[in-house]
């Protein structure tokens, strides 16, 4: 992977001798290998090969900090019997033909009399809606803070800082004008070429495109994923909420409608007739 990176960047960074003059050909409007400016093998040494080894050291402390920080998922009892009752209505619809008539009967008016009874609400009290635990709203809070929002301002303003003004990379393709101010932040010139990429846009694209090589170093479910965060954002710290109220009363519907039929006293016959058959 390093033999990778370290090839990648030294095809985009121009190592050339010093030259005063080709700067101010660039100026006065020269030739199109005028505009070819020359940069100083040091700018590669002490302002590009640094970020990137800052931005991904802070990849790998980003992930076992998340660790650190990572709260316990904490299960509520009541949330998993309700899974579990939801469970074995399934399993006795699907193998409840096994049993007698009088056996399954007795599961069913379990299940919808007692298992997936509504919760009694008195007069005028509205129904209670599914909350979010506070606690892992906290949890998700403060791994957010401490993995994305406080590492990516501090290695901003540390760029900004000692590397604000330098000119680090050119492309090998030409693009169009309307990526200059993407490519080149901090640096107020007109006349540059698109290709050249400034320091400050170059940690941009550290941060936006070091997610393959973490996927594999750290492996594809690191914490470093951006778009995984932003996800969890979204969804909440455990996933969609489920709403157990309309989980039970779909599944006592189901249960009431299904059709039971024992298959064991049938058995018999329909052995005869697979072995008549053969």
């Amino acid at each position: 992977v390093w033999m990778s990176v370290v090839s990648l960047l030294s095809s985009l960074v121009l190592v050339a001798a010093e030259s005063s003059e080709v700067l101010n050909a660039m100026g006065k409007g020269g030739s199109a290998d005028a505009d070819r400016i020359m940069l100083d093998p040091s700018i590669r040494d002490w302002v590009l090969v640094p970020i990137l080894i800052v931005m991904f050291l802070q990849g790998v402390i980003r992930e076992y900090m998340s660790v650190l920080l990572k709260d316990p998922k904490k299960t509520e009892l009541k949330t998993i019997e309700s899974m579990s009752q939801i469970q074995r209505s399934k399993r006795l619809r699907a193998n409840g033909h096994n049993i007698p008539l009088e056996a399954y009967e007795m599961r069913k008016r379990y299940f919808v009399e007692k298992a997936f009874k509504a919760p009694e609400q008195k007069e005028g009290e509205m129904p209670q809606m599914p909350a979010q635990d506070p606690t892992a709203m906290m949890g998700m809070l403060k791994q957010n803070m401490g993995m994305m929002m406080i590492p990516n301002m501090l290695l901003m303003g540390w760029t900004s800082y000692f590397f604000s003004g330098f000119v680090i990379v050119r492309l090998p393709f030409s693009l169009t004008a309307k990526f200059k101010p993407m490519l080149q932040r901090g640096i107020q010139l007109t006349t540059l070429d698109v290709s050249y990429v400034s320091s400050l846009s170059w940690y941009f694209m550290l941060f936006m495109g070091f997610r393959g090589l973490f996927s594999v170093v750290l492996g594809a479910n690191s914490a470093t994923d951006q778009a995984k965060l932003m996800q969890q954002q979204v969804q909440g710290p455990a996933g969609p909420i489920q709403d157990f109220n309309k989980l039970n009363e779909a599944e006592k519907t189901e249960l009431e409608i299904h059709h039971h039929e024992w298959v064991t006293p049938s058995a018999e016959s329909r052995f005869k007739e697979v072995h008549n058959d053969r």
